[in-house]
């Protein structure tokens, strides 16, 4: 039985029709000066697939049947309801943003963090989670710029203060000479999940339009330089790799990495951005090579990675 859940999944993910893996487009109304819709389109991430609990409030199930509050679900199902919002002007959408926001507060620890890969039991991985800390801080600060209650700001501050803290210290961020790698999965591999790092930085660069503190600020520089410099390193010459252990992206992903990759471009100018955004989308456009990167795609998936706990998969 598990077996058929993993592998209708990964047909999904493979032909876009997974709905943990919808179609990402840019977000149509992000502002690169002031905190308003999210980067990425996650819309999509709100319909009738999305199981809701009585609070208004996602809940997930596993490939090994647990039932579970999942919060990177939970925060992009908000983010998605918050450019709905304004979308279309309708307050529905703005109330049930905020149940998601107030569900963040009710969540995070004393320390700013939010168990996340815990909540899959996850044994691959440690609980704390970059993507899942800059996706609640990008919550929350949409949740202050419509309510002006210092709640929402205070525990964001807390999350982002968690987010860079070392990774030896209990944090999310690698820290190696003047470089900084968000971790997305926090493990002894570093394996430095590309889409992970990029919504990282996401969460952090809505920090800093709030938040003008230099050292918030030269952190931010500084993870982009870095990311300038290792992109090569995410380069399989025909196709994008997810992490920097070699594990390819799948399609989806692929796509997701281009998509983000111009965002950056977008807010931060760097060419490195654009160059790879574009060499990506040649590859995409190459049948061949898209046919190559789903067969060793799957060829990873069915031997098992040994950085990813399998079991934490989400199928609904």
């Amino acid at each position: 039985m598990k077996l058929f859940k993993l592998l209708k999944r990964w047909f999904n993910m493979l032909t876009g029709k997974s709905s943990f893996h919808v179609k990402q487009g840019e977000g149509k109304y992000f502002s690169k000066y002031e905190i308003k819709g999210y980067y990425n389109d996650l819309t999509n991430k709100v319909s009738n697939k999305t199981g809701i609990d009585s609070n208004g409030i996602p809940i997930n199930t596993t490939i090994a049947n647990l039932e579970t509050y999942f919060p990177i679900s939970i925060f992009q199902y908000g983010l998605g309801l918050y450019d709905l919002y304004i979308e279309t002007g309708e307050k529905d959408y703005l109330n049930k943003f905020l149940r998601i926001a107030e569900w963040a507060i009710e969540n995070i620890s004393d320390t700013g963090m939010w168990d996340c890969m815990g909540k899959l039991n996850d044994s691959a991985h440690l609980t704390q989670s970059s993507m899942c800390q800059s996706e609640g801080v990008s919550v929350l600060l949409r949740a202050y710029k419509e309510t002006k209650n210092e709640k929402y700001y205070q525990n964001a501050k807390l999350a982002i203060d968690f987010m860079l803290k070392k990774v030896e210290d209990g944090g999310t961020a690698l820290y190696i000479n003047d470089e900084i790698i968000f971790q997305e999965y926090v493990s002894k591999y570093n394996l430095s999940v590309l889409n992970g790092w990029i919504f990282s930085i996401f969460g952090l660069y809505d920090f800093t339009l709030v938040n003008k503190e230099k050292k918030y600020i030269d952190i931010l520089n500084d993870t982009i330089e870095t990311m300038c410099l290792e992109l090569k390193k995410y380069d399989r010459k025909f196709w994008s790799n997810y992490d920097l252990m070699h594990t390819i992206a799948s399609p989806a992903y692929h796509d997701l990495h281009i998509m983000q990759l111009r965002i950056l471009y977008k807010l931060f100018n760097k060419k490195e951005f654009m160059i790879y955004a574009d060499k990506w989308e040649k590859y995409q456009k190459n049948k061949i090579y898209r046919a190559l990167a789903m067969i060793i795609k799957l060829k990873q998936k069915i031997l098992k990675n040994k950085y990813y706990d399998i079991n934490t998969s989400l199928v609904k």
